[in-house]
């Protein structure tokens, strides 16, 4: 594994945060096409990427590593002189690489076509993107083909009308490939791109989100799905109907104006959902908002999200020896990956490159940057229609990311997507071993007491800058049994109280942040119901507050040798447990103080940080180290 080196000096002149100038994005992309341009198929119509096989099959692996390398040139080439790059003594021709791909790829008598498009296909994803970066690099592309190489294409294209695709973000890809076609004069459908365009805005929540489907799988695929295709179909056809456009440009302004709070001082996010080896694609929004002048934040702010954004990933070892995105977050890690995971999917994170859009000589580029919420103070942002809030603490940069609504349909995704809490800096635990998920920032239960279940279904009840609760069955255990979990906020730590009614004899087990690290072993405390780790300046903290009969040491998990964490070599994780024994009279109240925070605070600091707890009936009554009071009622 590497970094990608790069030489552009930082300019820390107009860029006083990430030190990113437009030179930096040209020059990785310059190194990334390199890479792609030494694996491709002899005809270049496909990718000979290192990683996985999907479950889509070979060819659809090798097309989609070509279809979202294209991502990467299309903006590019918008700004290109000729389609071609030097670098190290070398010429690069962009342009006549996609060109002889493209025609290869699309010509059913080539011995690298991409096949024939049938229902549900990879393929119609990955068409979208050969379709908008063939537009955007259309001058050395497009406008060289034939006459008769034309219409092979833009058959190909076609073919995108006579199947069926999943009714979800995957409609947009329909629309975008459809509308690519109509900009070219070539045949489309028409009835489709409206029919899709409507459909997928069923599924917008209010806010700048969305859901993906008919569940609440709320997650990056808003920037990177959603928003950045209504965005491109803007650039494409928005005059059309111009109060559509606005609707979404609307909604992308909305949405870019919070995911400032997602970035930690360091410019990551937290590991949240599925896809998250798609890294920095989330910056894809940001880039088209900006190219397309619709945002309401400054220019300088953009440059920050953008460069610092992308900066973070390009500071780790995100990169093969050979020069390609690895199949992980930071390293590689095949239990983040999904089915359809294989080695080109890491490339939809070059989405953010359509930043190069923006030429050279735009004011954009001599901005400043300027800081973001987390360089401005701490803050706690509650976002209702996603069901997320997001806690920053400026003094560390660390940004904390709490759910108590999406989801995924799938519930061997709940690691992904259901704990109660997600960081920038204490990644979560990814792998199952003997069967569970490690309890991480979640609540478990257990009729046998070895195999664990969690919150999968929810119903968010109320959603606020310090307060979030939602309501949730015993899932696997009893559907008929109930779960109400507040999260309360202060400062960068956060509370779970509980009000369980269980109907069966149930253990439940509580685990706070998995503190990472790869070399080493770290410090572990406990002391008076309160369980400590700390290790490279960072501490994993938690303390019964109210009602768990025992604390558990920070360990890994179930004793395993090998990592289960996203981002990290070795983990631990200290845990709380209750034991119901027999059935209970009434309902079941915990409550524990969890804190990941980035320094060497004590033992004693943190437990501290609660002064007193009680409980009356439904409602706890909980002050802080501060005298602040409040009262959490749990009967919603």
């Amino acid at each position: 594994m590497k970094k990608l080196n790069l030489t552009t000096p930082f300019d820390h002149e107009l860029a006083r945060f990430s030190g990113w100038s437009r030179k930096h994005w040209e020059e990785s992309f310059y190194k990334m096409m390199v890479a792609i341009m030494k694996s491709s198929s002899s005809s270049g119509a496909r990718q000979i990427l290192p990683g996985p096989r999907s479950h889509h099959g070979r060819v659809a692996d090798e097309v989609e590593g070509f279809s979202r390398s294209f991502i990467m040139a299309g903006p590019w080439l918008i700004n290109s002189g000729d389609g071609k790059f030097h670098l190290e003594g070398q010429e690069y021709d962009v342009a006549a690489f996609y060109r002889r791909g493209i025609l290869a790829g699309t010509d059913p008598a080539h011995p690298e076509y991409w096949g024939d498009l049938y229902d549900y296909a990879q393929h119609l994803v990955e068409l979208a993107s050969v379709a908008w970066a063939l537009y955007q690099g259309r001058v050395h592309i497009w406008d060289k083909f034939t006459r008769d190489e034309q219409d092979q294409v833009a058959a190909y294209l076609y073919q995108c009308t006579k199947v069926t695709y999943h009714q979800n973000n995957w409609l947009l890809f329909n629309v975008i490939t459809n509308t690519v076609l109509k900009k070219f004069g070539m045949p489309c459908s028409q009835e489709q791109i409206d029919k899709n365009l409507d459909f997928c805005d069923s599924m917008y929540m209010g806010g700048g989100w969305y859901r993906d489907g008919d569940v609440n799988r709320i997650d990056y695929y808003n920037a990177w799905a959603f928003l950045y295709y209504y965005l491109i179909w803007v650039i494409l056809d928005g005059e059309s109907k111009p109060e559509i456009a606005e609707k979404h440009k609307d909604r992308a302004r909305l949405f870019v104006r919070d995911f400032r709070y997602f970035l930690g001082s360091d410019g990551a996010v937290p590991a949240f959902g599925r896809s998250m080896i798609y890294r920095f694609g989330y910056l894809s929004v940001v880039a088209l908002g900006q190219y397309l002048d619709i945002l309401d934040i400054p220019p300088g702010e953009v440059r920050t999200m953008t460069g610092l954004g992308v900066k973070f990933y390009m500071d780790q070892e995100i990169f093969t020896n050979s020069g390609h995105l690895s199949m992980g977050y930071l390293r590689p890690c095949a239990e983040i990956l999904e089915n359809y995971s294989c080695g080109g999917s890491p490339y939809w994170a070059v989405k953010a490159y359509n930043i190069l859009m923006i030429p050279s000589s735009d004011e954009f580029w001599r901005s400043r940057e300027e800081p973001l919420p987390i360089h401005q103070g701490d803050f706690h942002k509650g976002m209702e229609y996603a069901g997320l809030v997001l806690s920053g603490h400026k003094e560390t940069g660390h940004v904390q990311l709490f759910n108590q609504k999406s989801r995924h349909d799938n519930p061997e995704y709940n690691g992904k997507y259901t704990k109660f809490a997600y960081s920038t800096v204490f990644s979560y635990e990814a792998r199952k071993v003997w069967g569970n998920f490690n309890c991480d920032n979640i609540l478990q239960f257990s009729e046998d007491r070895i195999n664990f279940s969690q919150r999968w279904k929810m119903e968010p009840l109320l959603i606020n800058d310090r307060l979030s609760i939602s309501r949730y069955p015993l899932y696997k255990v009893d559907e008929e049994g109930e779960v109400v979990t507040a999260i309360v906020l202060k400062d960068d730590f956060y509370l779970t109280l509980h009000r369980i009614r269980p109907t069966r004899n149930l253990c439940f087990t509580e685990g706070g942040y998995a503190l990472g690290f790869d070399d080493g072993q770290a410090e572990i405390l406990s002391e008076d119901g309160c369980e400590y780790a700390a290790k490279d300046g960072k501490i994993t903290f938690l303390k019964n507050l109210y009602g768990w009969q025992e604390t558990i040491p920070a360990a890994p998990f179930n004793d395993d040798v090998q990592t289960t964490n996203v981002r990290y070599m070795k983990s631990v994780v200290p845990k709380l447990y209750y034991d119901m024994n027999k059935p209970a009279d009434g309902d079941i109240y915990l409550a524990a103080l969890f804190c990941g925070r980035v320094s060497n605070v004590s033992l004693k600091d943190c437990s501290a940080l609660v002064g007193t707890i009680e409980r009356k009936g439904t409602c706890f009554s909980i002050k802080f180290y501060d005298g602040e009071t409040v009262d959490i009622e749990l009967e919603q």
